[in-house]
């Protein structure tokens, strides 16, 4: 076995010294233990990995300035609002709570107290494996590097999920709904989102030239971000980018809310700021989605329907068409999920109704 445990008479504490020096260059490491027992285990452990060639040398970089680094790389691969979650992640909750510990002293206990505690915090599950997620990404990419040896964040145990049951309206609530909305000047932005399951921020990019009329569909390509001050070119995900079919009565209202604003823009002229969007203020502004909210909570009190956010409107879309045996497949497109898993997953409460439907179809079929 290589090296040997000492004892400090110094400061009483024991540690092992071993040489992982390779290549003929000398090299030594040591580490210290409160007993002498401890430190001839470690001693094992640390000649097993040697052994194995398994051994990498501990950074001695700090886990917040890891991240800096991480992120700066990482960044690029994804999408800016995506980003943008990512770093306030890391500068509200993990840097303010791991930060400070060596990169290569992270363990997975430590790693299991910082997750549990946030679950303790009245985190929901979804925020909490948003946030493991980032940690896991970030050391395994460390491992890649060589940094550390192995991933710590690997056997973490998540609280289990809790599902929310999802509220939806039904066919009433929603014609109720946009029967009074019809003459608000947001009317548009919400009829879309029922009528194509489109995202808030993809209703609000939407653009005329993204607008097929000899076609009957719109192109998803560009939306408006969360704060509304930017467009962000594409979609959400590569999947987000897609084509949406609409009906003739969308094409319709369409139709008029293009000729308005020809109007509009002949009438204010130069004040007329053209951004060629579909949804806008009466100045040709993007619109502030704050203030779409706040105008769907007013008309939502009115037409006294189930309170909902705004994303719910999309899960009324594909609630809907799979409540008339439109084909998951077909929702998933249209609500431009990466695949079918996800949809059948998030809509899963449903198919217990079309599972009956499908019994009532044999007894049909086999007399």
């Amino acid at each position: 076995m290589k090296g040997e445990v000492k004892f400090d008479k110094k400061i009483g504490t024991y540690y092992w010294v071993v040489d992982v020096g390779t290549n003929g260059t000398r090299k030594q490491m040591k580490r210290r233990f409160k007993t002498k027992k401890e430190a001839e285990e470690a001693l094992i452990e640390i000649n097993h990995t040697l052994n194995k060639g398994a051994f990498f040398e501990p950074s001695k970089m700090l886990y917040k300035d890891y991240l800096e680094q991480w992120f700066t790389t990482k960044q690029k691969t994804i999408g800016v609002q995506t980003a943008k979650v990512y770093k306030d992640y890391l500068n509200g909750r993990i840097i303010p709570g791991l930060g400070i510990f060596n990169i290569s002293k992270l363990s997975p206990i430590q790693l299991q107290a910082f997750i549990d505690n946030l679950s303790d915090q009245g985190l929901s599950s979804a925020t909490v494996k948003k946030i493991y997620n980032i940690i896991r990404n970030s050391l395994e990419y460390a491992v890649d590097f060589e940094l550390i040896s192995k991933n710590p964040a690997e056997k973490i145990k998540l609280p289990k999920a809790s599902h929310k049951e999802m509220t939806v309206w039904n066919e009433d609530e929603v014609n109720r709904f946009l029967d009074l909305a019809k003459e608000d000047p947001l009317f548009i932005v919400f009829h879309l989102a029922l009528s194509t399951g489109m995202r808030q921020g993809e209703i609000l990019g939407l653009r005329w030239r993204d607008v097929n009329f000899e076609k009957g569909l719109l192109r998803i390509q560009q939306t408006l971000s969360h704060d509304g001050k930017s467009f962000l070119s594409g979609a959400k995900t590569k999947s987000s980018q897609r084509n949406v079919d609409i009906t003739e009565k969308t094409l319709n209202l369409l139709g008029k809310l293009k000729r308005l604003r020809s109007k509009e823009k002949l009438r204010l002229g130069p004040a007329y700021e053209d951004n060629d969007l579909v949804a806008c203020t009466q100045h040709g502004t993007p619109l502030n989605p704050a203030n779409v909210r706040r105008s769907l909570s007013r008309l939502i009190n009115n037409a006294d329907v189930p309170k909902i956010r705004f994303h719910d409107l999309r899960h009324c879309h594909a609630s809907l068409l799979l409540s008339k045996g439109v084909h998951p497949k077909i929702i998933s497109e249209r609500l431009g999920h990466s695949s079918i898993k996800i949809t059948l997953d998030t809509y899963s409460h449903l198919l217990p109704t079309m599972q009956a439907e499908a019994i009532r179809k044999l007894d049909e079929i086999i007399k």
